[in-house]
């Protein structure tokens, strides 16, 4: 007899259950980091960009066949995109980081 109140209690009132890891970044971001991996003498294809509690985790594909998973400033990506070029050089030296 409880179990159909309690039911009926959750379809009421229903729980959002909270986001534990990262999830997919707005295709935008991706398209932006990819045209700013371009712009650098990395050899590597982005291969996806996730967000995770404010930070970045873009991977790439190298090419010399390996992976790499660089963090990026949530910070940093928003302010390139709105022309900050102190926040530029931040993303393009993240991006560069551990590229040699």
């Amino acid at each position: 007899m409880a179990l159909p109140l309690l039911v009926a209690a959750f379809r009421m009132f229903p729980q959002e259950a909270p986001v534990i890891g990262s999830k997919p970044a707005p295709v935008r971001m991706m398209h932006f980091i990819a045209e700013v991996l371009g712009e650098l003498p990395v050899r590597g294809k982005v291969v996806s960009v996730e967000v995770d509690d404010g930070s970045y985790l873009v991977t790439l594909a190298l090419a010399d066949g390996g992976l790499r998973v660089q963090h990026l400033s949530a910070w940093d990506v928003s302010r390139s995109l709105r022309g900050d070029p102190e926040a530029l050089a931040a993303l393009r030296a993240g991006l560069l980081r551990d590229a040699g």
